[in-house]
């Protein structure tokens, strides 16, 4: 893992800006694929919860997919936004190439033909979908909040030493 464990936050101070800078870049690349896993996974999760809302809801029609296709864009563009605009991060455009792996997990747990097939589940077997679905949401977003303290604590320390003159930004340009 690329985090740091508390014997390295310990050694914060003692490592070179370019082994700071190195491990932040690291982090920061990893956090893009976790992101970008995180955000398939919740896209996928969001499809299987419309169609377990719809059956409750409306019961059992003939245009269930027509109807279900004719949400997802509302589905996925619904929920998003910073809690805190202060902490917000920037969302990449770009798929990092460790997200590969990643989705492979999600699309394992989720099973090749399952969206094509939801109609067909049972109400049970789509719960315990989502269920399996929140459970490695939750784990990617634990990841996730791993990697954020450890990017945090590699900026805050390279921020100080620009600080108090242990850092020079002329280094960068070099």
């Amino acid at each position: 893992m690329v985090t740091l464990d508390d014997r390295e936050r310990g050694e914060l101070a003692s490592w070179s800006n370019e082994q700071l800078r190195e491990r932040r870049a690291s982090c920061e690349n990893h956090e893009a694929a976790v992101s970008y896993a995180r955000r398939v996974l919740q896209g996928r999760l969001d499809i299987v919860r419309a169609e377990l809302e719809r059956r409750l809801e409306a019961g059992e029609d003939e245009d269930e997919v027509e109807e279900l296709l004719s949400r997802l864009p509302a589905l996925l563009a619904g929920g998003q936004g910073a809690s805190d605009p202060l902490r917000a991060r920037v969302t990449s455009l770009t798929v990092p190439p460790e997200a590969d792996e990643l989705v492979a997990r999600i699309d394992a747990d989720l099973g090749e033909s399952t969206l094509s097939t939801l109609s067909s589940r049972s109400d049970a077997e789509l719960t315990e979908l989502i269920a399996a679905l929140e459970r490695h949401e939750a784990e990617l977003s634990g990841t996730r909040r791993e990697l954020f303290d450890a990017i945090d604590a590699l900026r805050d320390e390279l921020a100080a030493r620009y600080k108090d003159g242990r850092a020079n930004v002329a280094d960068l340009l070099a």
